[in-house]
């Protein structure tokens, strides 16, 4: 008997192991699966694969809704032809942006777990969704619209930038902006009435002590627009255009009646806003060279009445070479590949022979990366020893990188400062002894006409 019980013993032992270790197959057999409810920004932007991890990003808000306490279902995501996820970056007031590859032409509508739904245009091919974070990931559904319909589920965590990544907006539409142009689209730097009068006599004043020693030099300034100035329905909601005159007008007016020649761009590129080329790059906060090739077109009809050999060179004496090329500078503040998250642009080239000095200094990093190139930075000149052209001394900031090579080839001597410098050094002008001392810059970019 004893013998017998024994036995039994060992037999309901031996049974418990054997269900047990099946438990455990199956646990293993289950997280076997593929896993695409969690979609890494790094990894997929680097391998377009459709599921991975990010790391952690700090949860600041206390208002949000937490998925943990809502029982998601299991992803499952059928294969897309074109529509996937390469990146996702949390930008500004709790939002961020998820951004992709689509159907060209496609219009997206990205909904989440917490009921939010957004609508966005693509742009040749790339997508971007400006969402509210729900929690330390939040459920995506992403239905892009062409000839045929697509969707991709995922949870997104989104990458936080480091501290040294300037701020950017993301928005709808692959359009971002930098955090430091919405001062000026909210009108918060507007100027007071003495600030103004200030301006117009410091230039006043310069002007009369310039014209002592060169009567015929004369000052231009250039201020390009934001973006954002421009097109102020791409700017994301909860960013309100200010009313009245921007600074950028108040600037331009108190330049003007200080005795300075203003080429305005603020009319002429809202004509040029829809044109087939863009004006401004939407994932970078520069101007494209069709935009600056607009804005030298009015810099030399109104130098050309003086000097009628500087008139601008014609749009049909350039290339302008469509390619997707690398994302711009606010992708990389982004924290997202700039190889892989590109955009479709145009490239201008020239038809004809450019000065050969002019043309040995590359405008651009690479020749799908259209960056400004460190050979821009530092002060040149450039003598193309053609006397019926005027003398050039300009001083720019980044935006000189796009207008680098035509605004020399219109100067018989063209003296370019060093980027970003802004003194003003009457000593050095009257020793080149220039026709027309050129200011370019950005409309954030402002206090260098109030400081220098």
């Amino acid at each position: 008997m004893r013998t017998k019980k024994h036995l039994l013993i060992l037999f309901t032992v031996f049974l418990s192991f054997i269900i047990l270790l099946a438990a455990c197959n199956t646990r293993d057999d289950e997280s076997s699966k593929t896993d695409t409810s969690s979609v890494s920004t790094s990894s997929v932007a680097e391998s377009k694969a459709d599921e991975s991890t990010v790391s952690e990003p700090t949860d600041e808000s206390g208002d949000e809704s937490s998925q943990d306490e809502v029982s998601l279902d299991p992803i499952t995501n059928d294969p897309t032809e074109y529509l996937n996820i390469l990146a996702s970056t949390l930008t500004d007031k709790n939002c961020f942006v998820v951004v992709g590859n689509c159907e060209e032409g496609a219009v997206i509508t990205a909904t989440t777990a917490g009921k939010q739904s957004v609508t966005a245009v693509s742009d040749s091919g790339f997508y971007s969704v400006r969402l509210k974070k729900e929690d330390v990931k939040t459920r995506v559904k992403i239905v892009a619209k062409g000839s045929i319909t697509e969707q991709f589920v995922a949870d997104v965590e989104p990458v936080v930038p480091t501290s040294e990544m300037w701020p950017i907006i993301g928005g709808n539409g692959y359009q971002f902006f930098f955090q430091s142009m919405m001062p000026d689209f909210t009108q918060e730097t507007r100027l007071s009435n003495s600030e103004v009068n200030a301006l117009t006599e410091k230039i006043q004043s310069r002007i009369s002590t310039l014209k002592e020693s060169l009567p015929n030099t004369e000052i231009i300034y250039m201020i390009v627009p934001s973006k954002a100035s421009i097109y102020p329905e791409r700017v994301p909601d909860g960013y309100v255009k200010g009313t009245g005159k921007s600074r950028l007008e108040q600037v331009n007016e108190a330049l003007a009646a200080g005795g300075a020649t203003v080429i305005d761009l603020l009319d002429i590129y809202q004509e040029h806003k829809d044109d087939k080329y863009k004006i401004y790059w939407g994932t970078d906060s520069h101007w494209t060279d069709y935009g600056a090739f607009i804005a030298y077109t009015e810099l030399f009809n109104y130098i050309s009445e003086r000097f009628p050999s500087a008139a601008p060179r014609k749009e049909i004496e350039f290339n302008f070479k469509g390619d997707y090329y690398n994302g711009g500078d606010m992708v990389y503040y982004m924290m997202m590949n700039q190889n892989i998250v590109r955009e479709y642009n145009y490239y201008r080239e020239p038809k004809f022979a450019l000065n050969s000095d002019i043309a040995s200094v590359p405008r651009y990093r690479a020749a799908n990366y259209l960056m400004y190139s460190e050979a821009t930075v530092q002060e040149r000149v450039f003598n193309t020893n053609r006397s019926k052209l005027p003398d050039l001394y300009i001083m720019r900031d980044s935006f000189g990188a796009h207008i680098y090579d035509i605004f020399a080839d219109r100067g018989n001597t063209t003296v370019y400062k060093g980027m970003w410098n802004f003194t003003y050094n009457l000593n050095e002008i009257k020793s080149y002894q220039p026709d027309y001392i050129i200011y370019v810059m950005t409309e954030w970019n402002i206090k260098n006409v109030l400081q220098g």
